[in-house]
């Protein structure tokens, strides 16, 4: 099985309980960073890309306010059908349109959103530097981009923790995260400019450092 298919059908799994499970007490403080970092603000038209259960959605739409608009592209109809109960509960459904598709092919129009945020869901990606360019593809000219994800360590000993975590968490042998440099490398080779990461440790989990990779087109 591959890693896309491995990922459908994973989240088709969980993701009832998903936000129980996975969403960390505090995570709206980490989706302002992202907002704030990707140029996020009223009036702008966003891509939550692998956008799951919509809890980064809904932030990008407070901040996006009635003028703006946010689409969710993810490959699990349950994820999404999970977004979706919380978009009706929160009455946002005139700001934020949901997709089933693939983050590698995305159904949107070159140079057609203002920012684009990625959260948590590279190490699904079987073809990264193929997702980052389709990223690059529908975002405007010198708008952001921003992807947050756990980081894979430099050093030999934390890497093997880290792949095995990702591994045994994820149940596929195919995943692992990937270091700063690659993913430095990804943006860089998909067109973007001005590219900067910023690592860091969330108290929920210290086995692997998180990273925040952030370019502009």
């Amino acid at each position: 099985m591959g890693l896309k298919e491995h990922a459908r059908r994973y989240f088709e799994e969980i993701a009832e309980l998903y936000d129980e499970t996975w969403i960390p007490k505090g995570a709206e403080g980490l989706s302002r960073i992202l907002i704030q970092k990707a140029g996020i603000e009223e009036g702008c038209y966003v891509l939550d890309a692998a956008a799951g259960t919509g809890c980064q959605s809904v932030q990008i739409a407070y901040a996006v306010g009635k003028k703006g608009g946010v689409v969710g592209v993810d490959v699990s109809k349950s994820m999404l059908r999970e977004a979706k109960r919380k978009i009706e509960k929160l009455r946002l459904e005139d700001r934020i349109e949901l997709i089933l598709a693939d983050v590698e092919n995305v159904p949107l129009g070159n140079d057609s959103v203002d920012a684009i945020i990625c959260a948590f869901a590279c190490h699904h990606f079987p073809h990264p530097l193929q997702t980052i360019r389709e990223m690059s593809r529908v975002l405007k000219p010198n708008k952001r981009a921003v992807i947050v994800d756990a980081c894979r360590p430099e050093s030999l000993f934390k890497r093997l923790i880290s792949d095995i975590y990702a591994k045994i968490t994820d149940r596929s042998w195919k995943i692992r995260f990937y270091s700063e440099r690659e993913f430095k490398e990804f943006f860089r080779k998909s067109g973007f400019r001005d590219v900067h990461s910023y690592c860091f440790y969330q108290t929920h989990d210290l086995k692997s450092p998180s990273i925040i990779i952030e370019g502009t087109k």
